[in-house]
């Protein structure tokens, strides 16, 4: 689940920036409820603490420069609630807390954590940082999500892998869940849009589950999509959006996660 929490600038827009954030959210199709942290290269909102209720940001881009690798885009929205790593492999997530030695209003601890075969496994710790934390943190988000997905063509679907911790048996949740569950239908389209960089795809939901770009490649999971449209630092499920509704994959996961929550609770 997420949660729009507004996060005011502590730090101004450069001033040759010629986009307002409004402009840029429309440029890179991100969604009202997310926080742009850094933008067109320059740092655009420094939350020093965690915003009240939330418990985490999902990272959902951090766009790079292929010439230099310079961070031109740093996005993800707040999430309000813990949620289980099981069923989200490749999540990125980034936590905010007080450094260990001072509580000072102007240091930062951050923590990344990433969702990886059912568990939130340790992908990062800054443990003081002062506010331009972004811009330090954003190079390693987009190495750590450029090197976890996948971008190759997938081959026909094989059974959903199923992992046990303990006595808690763990699948990855994926497309043909979202499916099953009457939240997609076979043949639904998808649309993956970057104004910005002049990008306007669409996608199809196949009976399988995977994802048939409209070039005819066949991918599991939405993030190796928008790899091979060229997309590697972003997490696909925020990105691609159901045609007829514009709700983005993350939103139907979420309610598909909400839905079987609420069942084991029932049951």
């Amino acid at each position: 689940m997420t949660v729009r929490l507004e996060v005011a600038p502590a730090a101004p827009v450069p001033a040759d920036s010629t986009r307002s954030l409004a402009d840029l959210r429309v440029a890179e199709a991100l969604g009202h409820e997310a926080a742009v942290l850094i933008a067109d290269g320059g740092i655009q909102a420094v939350p020093m603490r965690m915003p009240p209720g939330a418990w985490a940001l999902l990272v959902t881009a951090a766009d790079r420069r292929a010439a230099n690798g310079e961070v031109v885009l740093f996005a993800g929205q707040w999430c309000e609630h813990e949620y289980p790593a099981s069923g989200c492999d490749g999540d990125l997530v980034l936590r905010l807390a007080p450094p260990a030695t001072t509580d000072a209003d102007d240091a930062v601890a951050v923590r990344l954590a990433l969702a990886d075969h059912g568990r939130w496994m340790p992908a990062g710790m800054w443990p003081r940082l002062g506010g331009d934390w972004p811009a330090v943190v954003a190079p390693a988000a987009a190495a750590i999500m450029g090197s976890y997905i996948d971008a190759a063509e997938a081959d026909p679907p094989a059974p959903r892998p199923m992992r046990v911790f303990g006595n808690r048996s763990v699948a990855r949740v994926g497309v043909r869940d979202l499916l099953d569950a009457g939240l997609l239908d076979a043949g639904d389209e998808l649309v993956y849009r970057r104004p910005g960089l002049g990008v306007h795809r669409t996608g199809q939901v196949t009976a399988q589950g995977m994802l048939r770009l409209d070039d005819g490649r066949l991918f599991t999971t939405p993030s190796a999509a928008t790899t091979a449209l060229g997309s590697p630092h972003q997490n696909g499920w925020a990105f691609w959006c159901r045609a007829r509704d514009g709700r983005t994959l993350l939103d139907l996961r979420n309610e598909y996660r909400s839905t079987m929550d609420g069942r084991r609770a029932a049951g």
